[in-house]
């Protein structure tokens, strides 16, 4: 085989590689609850993980201007049902924007059907960040 085809070979196979590795990681606000890459807090309008979902990688400050995936339903004191799809970390959901007033922990890989204070959290942060108060 020539030069140049084993450098064509060798490319094709890094971009296989790249491509699969890709899709094998957690997409922030893509409307899938997922675990790989680290994982994600899902946020769910109903009980029982239903209505809209909101599904993201990081913590928020603030739900403000937030939306459930796909709608225009803003998900600031609406939702109901959260599932922690982090295996390691736990997740901190707040009454107030800005990491404030009453405080609901989630267990790493847990899911809650109704979260106490239902309709109530407007900020929610992951416990391995160092900004999150805890």
């Amino acid at each position: 085989m020539s030069a140049r085809k084993k450098a064509l070979v060798g490319l094709a196979s890094a971009a296989l590689v790249v491509g699969f590795t890709g899709t094998a990681s957690a997409g922030s606000y893509n409307g899938k609850c997922e675990s790989a890459g680290g994982g994600e807090v899902c946020i769910y309008r109903l009980a029982n993980y239903g209505g809209g979902l909101y599904d993201t990688l990081y913590s928020k400050t603030t739900y403000s201007g937030s939306t459930y995936y796909g709608t225009s339903t803003a998900i600031d004191n609406t939702m109901s049902s959260v599932k922690n799809m982090d295996p390691d970390t736990l997740v901190y959901f707040y009454q107030y924007s800005g990491y404030t007033g009453a405080l609901t922990g989630i267990p790493p890989g847990e899911q809650i059907n109704q979260v106490p204070n239902d309709n109530t959290a407007s900020s929610h942060c992951f416990g391995s960040n160092s900004a999150c108060p805890n």
